[in-house]
């Protein structure tokens, strides 16, 4: 190999690339939603669902919980002054949520499952200007 393509293959190695990094501040007050969570046990999913949404408007996730099993669900934005709502119903409708935490940016609901199946998650964030508003949900279990 001749110096040359030494020096370009060093030179190639070497090279730095611009390193690029994304900040989610919805999910990052979910997370910071969770800390009292985690200090009592809770395990929290690195999987988490995010957008954007209509104020007013109502999301719905379903999530397969099981039975015996304790969650948390973290709802964050990082809207001022946004009002968020989060509740968990069964297959019947029936809500189920057993405590319910809001905060500045955020809101958390806890949750016993009844029984193994799948459950829904609505929520919805409002603010008077009426923008859109970005979210992120994330959850732990125990």
């Amino acid at each position: 190999m001749s110096r040359f393509a030494l020096f370009l293959a060093a030179l190639l190695f070497t090279a730095v690339l611009p390193v690029q990094a994304v900040v989610d501040d919805s999910h990052s007050a979910a997370m910071e939603a969770a800390v009292p969570a985690v200090k009592e046990g809770f395990k929290i999913r690195q999987e988490y669902w995010n957008g954007t949404m209509k104020s007013g408007d109502k999301k719905i996730v379903k999530q397969q919980l099981f039975k015996g099993n304790e969650y948390w669900f973290f709802l964050g934005t990082d809207t001022e002054k946004a009002t968020l709502k989060i509740d968990i119903f069964d297959r019947k409708g029936t809500k189920i949520n057993v405590e319910t935490k809001l905060s500045e940016n955020a809101a958390a609901v806890r949750v016993l499952a009844p029984a193994t199946g799948t459950y829904i998650v609505v929520f919805s964030l409002t603010t008077k200007e009426g923008e859109d508003i970005p979210w992120a949900l994330a959850y732990g279990y125990r």
